[in-house]
């Protein structure tokens, strides 16, 4: 299967002048919460590789990707083009052998296969915005269905994972509705560290709803096509999220973003751990 196609901000002479033609200016609000969020992310996330899935995390992302540019010993970043929150009365292993063979043929050349995830020295953090956990369970079930195929042994898998939750902000009481507490599938990965980190609602619900975005819906039905990376003239509505992405690579990619975002992850609690604080110390230079 041909990787699915999606831009490299790093090398801008692949966009052309396709995102100056958009208006897509961002507001400082937006920008503090994205900052926000991701050095939430990094410090619960510690040195882990990190694993965006689907559309709705692609903002912190390439935010992310520009940050750690040029930054030494970054943690890795992949974006996981997915998209399937719910895979029918079967579940993902009635799904067609042909359709998740070419999805498992991507997450090899991802780097995020099941083999791969155990034998890295590092946790594999699978990071989105989660409401009620339908997209992580399919995931996390292909992933074990992967493995049972390629002869890895699962229990070396969801030792290494960990997942990052985005939720929506509400009172931090012990009545609050949390979805871990109700997702039987979560016994498949009884080590994995299970993270939330609470953002606004007015912040991640156009993010995860009718924002633009880069990358076309990568569902079953476009598991196995190949014209991945064949280059093709960008919807509107994807012209509208690569000029955003471009903003939000080249901010991440400047000095001073990298300082504040050193300064908003120097907030946290993660301090307490030496990798959250090397990383500190390395956006800083």
């Amino acid at each position: 299967m041909t990787k699915p196609f999606r831009w490299s901000l790093a090398k801008h002479e692949q966009l052309g002048s396709w995102p100056d033609t958009q208006d897509s200016s961002l507001n400082e609000a937006f920008l503090t919460d994205l900052r926000e969020a991701s050095a939430r992310v990094l410090s619960f996330s510690g040195d882990a590789r990190l694993a965006f899935i689907g559309r709705t995390p692609e903002n912190l992302f390439d935010y992310l990707s520009g940050a750690f540019a040029e930054v030494s010993n970054a943690p890795k970043v992949h974006l996981v083009q997915y998209s399937l929150r719910w895979a029918g009365t079967g579940g993902v292993e009635a799904l067609p052998q042909h359709k998740v063979d070419a999805l498992f043929d991507y997450f090899r050349e991802e780097g995020i296969a099941p083999e791969t995830i155990a034998s890295s020295r590092q946790r594999t953090a699978l990071v989105d915005f989660v409401a009620y956990g339908g997209t992580m369970q399919t995931f996390v079930g292909l992933l074990k269905r992967q493995a049972a195929q390629d002869g890895t042994d699962w229990n070396s898998v969801q030792r290494k994972l960990m997942i990052v939750g985005l939720t929506t902000r509400g009172k931090n009481s012990p009545n609050h509705w949390r979805w871990q507490q109700h997702q039987d599938w979560l016994r498949d990965i009884p080590d994995a560290v299970i993270k939330n980190v609470s953002v606004p609602w007015g912040f991640i619900i156009p993010l995860a709803n009718d924002a633009p975005k880069v990358t076309h819906s990568f569902h079953p039905g476009r598991w196995g096509e190949e014209t991945g990376q064949r280059r093709y003239t960008p919807t509107e509505d994807q012209l509208k999220g690569l000029s955003i992405a471009l903003k939000l690579f080249n901010l991440g990619n400047s000095k001073p973003e990298r300082r504040t975002l050193a300064r908003e992850i120097a907030d946290t609690d993660g301090m307490r751990e030496a990798s959250v604080r090397k990383l500190v110390l390395n956006l800083k230079r």
